[in-house]
């Protein structure tokens, strides 16, 4: 391949991805499950690149040892999802297919953060300021539908006769749980290039977004996140290790759900929290309940999903009528691993978090992308450990969103060291 061809294709590569995050204000406001087909059009450029293939897969394969955090981290998160799709055979539900929608965003994933990592300083710069715009913008808009009651949404068909519009307003909130994690990279990125008043102005359109819009997760992950920046700006080092242990020891410790006080959080709470609230520590207790009947293979990937029509009820302070006592999924990423892939899901996951905190101690990456990387996993660990469910995959898909903005952060710091 020629010099000239090789420059005509990374410019049409970066061009196509700049393009990409015009668009992505617009899917975080009117459809947030489209932002894991937008991270898939992101990565065709890397897809479509041979030394993605030579150098990703090449750095993987040609020295397998599991003494090597990268190659035993991606073996791990190949196990995971094998077990999902082994799982999905003896899952009343029989959905061994859902393997890839889990496999497909961390391999989509893992080539936009390669494509993010081996840019040209120039590039660097540009897909960096594209990036930050991109998640600012959106978080923007958002602020301004939170404020507005939707009034984009409003305006654009098809009419929505429901009364104040609920669903559609929560659907923004999704919105802003597809941005969250990338807010801490974009004001990281922010900071770098146009300094610290640019990224105050950046977390302080996620916050406003997060709190106009009715979803109290999103609140409480980029509230989290704020505390680990402030944590990790003062002990970088020792911040990543608090991170990648605090998910471990989560993960670990999630069946203890089930010696929630399910009864006195009910009387205590019954004035002061949503139905809906409540509701979730019942789920949590009875999946907590649950799990050691699974174990230790667990009941099979999306069981929750049939479960539901065979549990039991229970009256929740302020609901309408009886509820059961588990929804499509039990809102709790780490319940759902006990409760449907067992120890093998359990134990591979926990090791791929590990290996992943040693690849990223092993780069040494400097205060403010600690920062980025510290603040986007304390924002997706409280999503997840208070509404998500593995099986979404824009919520993966926004996983990936962040750790691409970490990678151009990187990129980005090394561009301006140079």
């Amino acid at each position: 391949m020629t010099a000239g061809w090789r420059e005509r294709r990374d410019r049409a590569s970066l061009r196509w991805q700049l393009a990409l995050f015009v668009l992505l204000p617009i899917t975080a406001v009117f459809g947030h499950k489209g932002v894991a087909p937008w991270l898939l059009l992101l990565s065709l450029p890397a897809f479509l690149r041979g030394d993605f293939w030579q150098t990703a897969f090449g750095q993987l394969f040609d020295r397998p040892s599991l003494a090597r955090p990268m190659f035993a981290g991606f073996i791990a998160i190949l196990f995971f999802c094998f077990w999902i799709f082994i799982s999905g055979f003896w899952s009343p539900a029989q959905h061994p297919s859902l393997a890839f929608w889990v496999l497909a965003p961390v391999l989509v994933g893992g080539s936009v953060v390669w494509f993010a990592l081996h840019l040209s300083d120039i590039w660097s710069y540009r897909l960096a300021y594209a990036f930050a715009i991109a998640i600012a913008a959106g978080m923007g808009v958002l602020l301004l539908e939170g404020l507005t009651e939707g009034f984009l949404r409003s305006v654009l068909p098809p009419d929505d006769p429901t009364p104040n519009r609920g669903e559609d307003i929560i659907a923004l909130g999704r919105g802003v749980t597809a941005l969250a994690p990338a807010l801490f990279p974009a004001a990281a990125i922010a900071a770098m290039v146009w300094g610290r008043g640019a990224a105050f102005a950046v977390l302080a359109l996620g916050v406003g977004a997060a709190v106009t819009n009715d979803v109290t997760a999103n609140v409480a992950g980029i509230a989290a996140g704020l505390a680990a920046c402030a944590v990790a700006l003062k002990a970088p080092t020792r911040s990543l290790d608090i991170a990648g242990w605090g998910v471990i020891v989560c993960l670990l410790l999630a069946p203890v759900a089930m010696l929630l006080p399910v009864q006195s959080i009910f009387e205590a709470g019954a004035d002061a929290m949503p139905s809906s609230w409540l509701h979730r520590v019942a789920i949590w207790q009875a999946v907590g309940e649950k799990i050691p009947e699974g174990l230790p293979l667990g009941f099979g990937a999306d069981f929750s999903r049939v479960w539901e029509d065979t549990a039991p009820k229970v009256i929740v302070p302020g609901a309408a009528y009886p509820m059961s006592v588990i929804s499509l999924h039990p809102h709790n990423f780490f319940l759902q691993i006990w409760l449907e892939l067992g120890l093998p899901g359990v134990l591979s996951f926990a090791f791929f978090i590990y290996c992943g905190m040693r690849v990223l101690k092993a780069a040494e990456p400097p205060r403010i992308v600690v920062a980025a990387i510290v603040s986007a996993l304390a924002a997706v660990l409280a999503s997840i450990m208070i509404e998500g469910s593995i099986w979404q995959v824009w919520r993966l898909a926004a996983m990936a969103l962040a750790a691409m903005g970490v990678a151009l952060a990187f990129s980005l710091r090394r561009a301006r060291a140079r």
